[in-house]
């Protein structure tokens, strides 16, 4: 039973070199009224051994096999009763001031339904974890894409990423439309009203998803530029994936796709995304093949495929 005003949940898989300065992260905060839960899914490294022997006050839940990202996440959000969650990648390390920041928020507007922090990768620099829906045009401008990175401040990648309201409002709280799973706060009776996170979709854009069904619920999310956590999203473009990753991720775009923006089975712009991003896979995977291959053992992305 949760007692605990806010439960820590956090899915695990091989990541033991990440977890253990999360984890050391969370015990170091201001705020104390919480409890940790971990799902592990299955892994192989000695995570288990050492979260057992150095965080023992950890409830700690074994899965057998990989059920992957999502699954694991509703897994450990029925295990909640009430309060507070909130959901970690195991390799993000928080500030002191995070977890109260966020639950402080949280209390004093009963009508915003879920917070995001500002995230910083590994380097310093801001990782755009803060985003506008993509449109059918718009979509291919995310912040991995060859035109993104070629041109950052195109119109079309500043809409989805959300530049201009970043750099205008950085030092207030402010409404978005999207956030990164890698680090959000929502209550209990949120999930509940919500529904459980789509197991269709093995871990990309499931968050995206979410928050499309929060906001259709008539809820809101809001980013706190205050807050701030780092992610060591081992994501680096010169590094090999693993390329059910990219399958993955293609196959999560096409479902939300499909989801929020046709109608129906017979809407012909099913086939025609599809085509288009099966072709993209395609492309991503004969690039990938060519990349130096990266360290699985420490890729935090090996507990889920990632957005």
């Amino acid at each position: 039973m949760n007692h605990s005003e806010i439960t820590i949940l956090i899915i695990s898989f091989n990541c033991w070199h990440y977890l253990d300065p999360c984890l050391s992260s969370i015990y170091n905060s201001d705020y104390s009224d919480f409890n940790i839960i971990i799902i592990d899914n299955n892994s192989m490294d000695g995570t288990l051994e050492k979260i057992h022997e150095k965080y023992p006050q950890v409830q700690l839940v074994k899965n057998t096999v990989n059920v992957g990202h999502t699954k694991a996440v509703n897994q450990g959000c029925r295990l909640v009763k009430n309060g507070h969650i909130l959901l970690l990648d195991a390799d993000v390390e928080l500030k002191p001031d995070v977890i109260g920041k966020m639950f402080e928020y949280l209390k004093q507007h009963p009508n915003i339904w879920m917070v995001a922090p500002k995230t910083l990768n590994t380097d310093g620099t801001v990782q755009e974890s803060a985003r506008n829906f993509p449109s059918e045009i718009n979509g291919i401008f995310g912040r991995q894409s060859i035109l993104t990175r070629r041109f950052p401040n195109n119109p079309f990648s500043r809409r989805y990423l959300d530049h201009y309201n970043f750099a205008v409002r950085k030092h207030g709280p402010y409404q978005v439309q999207h956030v990164s799973a890698a680090c959000m706060m929502f209550s209990k009776k949120t999930y509940d009203t919500i529904g459980e996170w789509d197991e269709e979709y093995h871990s990309y854009w499931v968050d995206a998803d979410w928050c499309k069904r929060l906001q259709k619920a008539g809820g809101s999310i809001f980013f706190l530029p205050g807050a701030v956590i780092t992610h060591h999203d081992n994501n680096k473009r010169s590094l090999k994936k693993n390329p059910l990753r990219i399958v993955n991720f293609h196959r999560g775009v096409y479902r939300f796709y499909c989801l929020h923006y046709t109608y129906g089975f017979s809407d012909p712009r099913r086939l025609i995304a599809s085509v288009l991003l099966t072709f993209r896979a395609t492309f991503h995977l004969i690039i990938n093949a060519f990349k130096k291959a990266s360290n699985a053992s420490q890729d935090p992305l090996s507990v889920k495929d990632k957005k």
